[in-house]
């Protein structure tokens, strides 16, 4: 990593930013091998795959696809350097802003990249009180969960960052929008249908995801902290009554452990 051109900061929500100013070289190089390899897939009347000059090449590739293609070269490398350097272990796709836009082939690219780690929680030190508590008054199974996982939210302390609540977000009003299209719908008729509006059910999917994402760290560091582990052998058991699940193994490890741990919790007395 460059450190004249590169910064990298590190914040308290395990969000991190990487900063890099890509000089005018850098960019007119990376711009060349991007033509190059273009070039070599190429297929035109009158020429044959790749045997077309660079000239022609240009004129039928559109500039915006050209500089995407840049920039998506130029900090693959400088993201990866640093995440490697700094041992990070980012869980989602960063976010990319352009600092300096336009991007022009003919000046600095001052970029930001913007990833996240899984985020740390911290759960009270009496919060099995309230799990013991629970268990001796709760009036049904449905009714024990939902008031376990509501006392594991209230005692956990995080940082839920706002970028891994947005993508999810956008996730699921990329779903939304693919069910609605699929029943012949609109986005607002069916938010209407059901009594609320766009900026209701984005206020009440945030809470939603801040909430889901409260109650699996605290699963996850449950798990960790009283060493409750899935085996591959259970895994496999799982797998073997559904095999369509062996296309998501983290899933089938995941809901083994939420189920171990709900277990765990139930035992508390």
């Amino acid at each position: 990593m460059d450190n004249k051109t590169t910064t990298f900061k590190a914040n308290k929500d395990q969000t991190f930013v990487i900063a890099h100013t890509f000089s005018v070289d850098e960019v007119s190089k990376t711009y060349n091998k991007v033509i190059t390899a273009a070039q070599a897939n190429f297929e035109s009347k009158g020429f044959r795959k790749g045997k077309a000059p660079l000239n022609i090449v240009k004129e039928n590739i559109h500039e915006h696809r050209i500089i995407e293609e840049i920039l998506t070269t130029l900090i693959t490398k400088v993201y990866t350097d640093v995440v490697t350097e700094n041992r990070l272990h980012p869980i989602v796709q960063p976010k990319i802003r352009v600092v300096n836009p336009p991007l022009e082939l003919d000046k600095e690219w001052k970029v930001e990249m913007t990833g996240c780690e899984l985020p740390k929680v911290e759960l009270a030190k009496d919060y099995q009180d309230d799990i013991k508590k629970i268990n001796t008054t709760a009036t049904d199974e449905n009714d024990r969960l939902n008031q376990t996982i509501s006392s594991l939210i209230k005692n956990a302390k995080v940082d839920v960052p706002k970028m891994l609540i947005d993508n999810d977000i956008e996730n699921k009003m990329t779903q939304l929008v693919d069910q609605t299209q699929q029943a012949g719908l609109t986005v607002n008729s069916y938010l209407k249908s059901k009594n609320t509006t766009l900026e209701k059910y984005r206020e009440d999917l945030t809470i939603q995801i801040n909430q889901e994402w409260i109650t699996n760290l605290c699963i996850d560091h449950i798990a960790k902290t009283n060493g409750i582990t899935v085996s591959d052998k259970e895994v496999d058991e799982v797998i073997s009554k559904n095999k369509d699940l062996a296309r998501n193994l983290n899933l089938v490890y995941y809901l083994l452990t939420q189920q171990k741990v709900f277990e765990f919790l139930k035992s508390l007395k």
